[in-house]
């Protein structure tokens, strides 16, 4: 009680001292950061952090502040306080560039970055912070949206970030836009990366959900099997490749799809002419998807001049398939009664290990 009775005191004599026109000084400032680290070694970080940010708008030098700032990070950080760590090194790189190691700070928003994108969570309330539900919202792609300021074109870490922060966007629900301008960016600006090639089948399977809803132009069905048809050439080795060969079938049903629903609306409006230009359009253009024969069909009633196309070979499968292993063979204790129970409570399940053969005997 002492301790807070002081710091409070200090503070409150320090504002007065301001409010009477006097200007702060580095010796009160200093006063503050003894406060600070005596905290901090003590184990109180998160007021070693507090009376430190004081500290740092007591002080006249940019060398003084910089040290209160510095003194806040190391605080929070202790405190695993992840989220005020990040913003106080923040604040170091934008306001005291030049009293900061600017490679290693960077470097450590990457890591806190990262470690939102995993999962860490501040407390949301720091002194009730045992209460597991009481966390602080999902900070990763504020935090990799400003490590980006910093270093924007830091090799594989910014485009990892990109990545992360493009698929946190999808996984939540927010600006779709961006995280599609994100993908781009990264299949643009490192085109030889592992991240590229992750991007580009994120990107496309991404446009292809997009033309499904709200494509009325048809653009993201057309940069879909633009981008998935380019993932299939430059990386044909990918264990991807079956799933995206479905994906772009599936892209090609969903555009004849809207053309014969245009053509349909054609033909109940008694405009034969432009039906069967769209109809015309998925028998040549889209010959492989589940339309084609229905087009067809529907032409050569409209137009009796026109000749059918020679037959197609059957529709490829839309769903794909994985090949199933059986459970292997085991002969042995199956469930196991509960220890010290002496089979009181639940006796063991033996497998006898009879094959199908012996049993139909």
């Amino acid at each position: 009680m002492n301790r807070v009775y002081g710091k409070f005191l200090a503070v409150m004599l320090l504002s007065a001292t301001a409010w009477w026109g006097a200007d702060a000084t580095d010796a009160e400032a200093d006063e503050l950061m003894k406060q600070a680290q005596k905290e901090f070694d003590q184990a109180e970080y998160v007021d070693a952090a507090q009376t430190a940010l004081d500290a740092e708008h007591m002080a006249d030098s940019v060398e003084v502040k910089a040290n209160a700032v510095k003194l806040a990070v190391q605080s929070y950080r202790k405190a695993n306080m992840f989220y005020r760590e990040f913003e106080n090194i923040d604040k170091l790189l934008t306001s005291y560039p030049s009293q900061a190691d600017y490679s290693a700070l960077v470097n450590r928003q990457y890591e806190l970055a990262d470690a939102f994108y995993e999962g860490h969570r501040d407390p949301a309330y720091y002194p009730l912070r045992w209460v597991p539900w009481l966390k602080d919202e999902d900070r990763t792609v504020e935090a990799y949206t400003k490590v980006l300021e910093h270093a924007p074109f830091a090799d594989e870490k910014a485009a990892e970030a990109k990545l992360r922060s493009a698929v946190r966007i999808m996984e939540n629900g927010g600006d779709l836009e961006k995280s599609l301008i994100l993908l781009r960016g990264i299949v643009k600006d490192y085109p030889a990366s592992e991240q590229a090639r992750m991007a580009m089948l994120r990107l496309g399977v991404a446009l292809a959900s997009l033309a499904e809803y709200g494509d009325g132009d048809g653009a993201y069905n057309r940069e879909a099997v633009q981008v998935l048809n380019e993932y299939k050439n430059k990386y044909p080795e990918s264990s991807e490749i079956a799933f995206v060969n479905k994906k772009i079938l599936q892209t090609r049903d969903i555009q004849s799809n809207r053309l014969y629903d245009v053509a349909k609306f054609y033909m109940k409006n008694g405009r034969d002419e432009a039906a069967q230009r769209y109809l015309s359009e998925i028998i040549r253009q889209y010959p492989d998807s589940v339309r084609a024969d229905d087009a067809e069909r529907l032409l050569t009633d409209m137009d009796k001049t026109y000749i059918p196309q020679p037959l197609q070979p059957a529709l490829e499968p839309r769903v794909q398939e994985y090949e199933a292993y059986p459970m292997p063979a085991y002969s042995g204790k199956l469930l196991i009664a509960p220890q010290n129970s002496n089979g009181k409570y639940l006796l063991p399940i033996r497998d006898l290990g009879i094959t199908k053969a012996e049993d139909e005997k």
